[in-house]
């Protein structure tokens, strides 16, 4: 294992660690300590449920990587999306035109047909978390 791969893991390692219920629950004492001790059990692993108030789900799931206001007929309310990303390597033929010096010297050029490795990044929607007058009244999740 080279310098640059040991350096990234600790990076990772180092950023997975600030966004865990326990490194958001050292940073806001105040906020875990106001909730009760069934819902502060819940958080400290990472669970939310139905009733929770927007400080528990900030706690158990960290800042959402998008926010949405839902209007219906019943109201008006907010939508947090939790959101990761799949990368898959895609392997594709590409058409390419090569230069090259012949024998003689003269630059020459030629058709070559060659294959690249093309990275596909895909963002879904891992938790869709629903607030009804600063409760959580709606969980979708993702079933892999």
């Amino acid at each position: 294992m080279n310098i640059r791969t040991v350096l990234g893991l600790l990076w990772v390692a180092l950023v997975m660690g600030c966004a865990t219920p326990e490194s958001r629950i050292k940073k806001n004492p105040e906020l875990f300590d106001a909730l009760a001790p069934d819902v502060q059990a819940s958080v400290m692993t990472g669970k939310i449920a139905i009733g929770f108030p927007k400080d528990a789900v900030y706690l158990a799931l960290g800042k959402p990587n998008r926010e949405y206001r839902r209007t219906t007929e019943k109201g008006t309310s907010e939508v947090w999306s939790y959101t990761a990303t799949q990368t898959r390597m895609d392997r594709q033929r590409a058409d390419v035109t090569v230069r090259y010096r012949d024998d003689s010297g003269r630059m020459r050029s030629s058709r070559e047909d060659v294959w690249v490795d093309v990275e596909q990044k895909t963002e879904y929607e891992r938790v869709r978390v629903e607030f009804v007058d600063g409760a959580v009244s709606g969980i979708e999740t993702l079933d892999q």
